[in-house]
């Protein structure tokens, strides 16, 4: 493996991009005002899995022939863009004079949605497939090796998610009056749609 000093051209641009807003964050801030923060979790979860798979796609030297599968990725894209349009739904239509009636969702499929959402960005592997290289020798990894990066991987990303949980989790409860809960929920609604619409149109 590269040197240890090499490893930081990996974990800070991984960091910075897993820190800037994209659909799945958009997603996850949704999931929080929805439905409260521990819910959400196996959200993140999904999320951490989704890009765990495209870092190691990447990482196994898979990144090339990955992205010649154009149908599954148009597949997987559009039920991450149908998602997101159910959460705006149902925050859009979420009952805020009555809290305690929230839509009653599994963990299960909360995981399904954030994986099926991150894997629905296929930008992911081009991204790792881009700076992988400068920071470790792809060639000649070990089995060890790629654990110790995807390791790195889900600790930083699962770091930055928590960070939108606690800070949506935050804005939810600095919100109280349930006129104000209505605004920030069909505000979020309007921005998680106007996501969906963005990912339907990129290539």
């Amino acid at each position: 493996m590269s040197s240890t000093s090499s490893i930081w051209f990996f974990a800070v641009p991984f960091a910075i991009a897993a820190a800037i807003p994209g659909p799945a964050q958009v997603g996850l801030m949704g999931q929080v005002v929805a439905y409260g923060a521990r819910s959400s979790l196996s959200y993140v979860a999904g999320m951490v899995l989704g890009n765990t798979v495209w870092l190691l796609v990447a990482t196994l030297g898979l990144a090339a022939m990955a992205l010649q599968y154009e149908e599954v990725f148009v597949t997987v894209k559009w039920l991450g863009v149908a998602f997101i349009l159910f959460i705006a739904w149902n925050l859009w239509t979420k009952d805020v004079e009555n809290p305690t009636l929230q839509f009653n969702r599994s963990a299960g499929r909360g995981l399904l949605g954030g994986t099926i959402l991150t894997l629905s960005n296929p930008k992911a592997v081009v991204f790792f497939g881009a700076v992988l290289p400068h920071a470790f020798d792809l060639t000649s990894l070990t089995i060890a090796e790629v654990v110790y990066i995807s390791l790195l991987g889900i600790t930083i990303d699962l770091t930055v998610q928590l960070g939108y949980v606690l800070t949506a989790s935050k804005i939810a409860r600095a919100v109280r009056s349930t006129k104000a809960m209505k605004r920030l929920n069909r505000t979020g609604a309007t921005v998680m749609t106007a996501c969906a619409g963005w990912m339907a149109v990129s290539q």
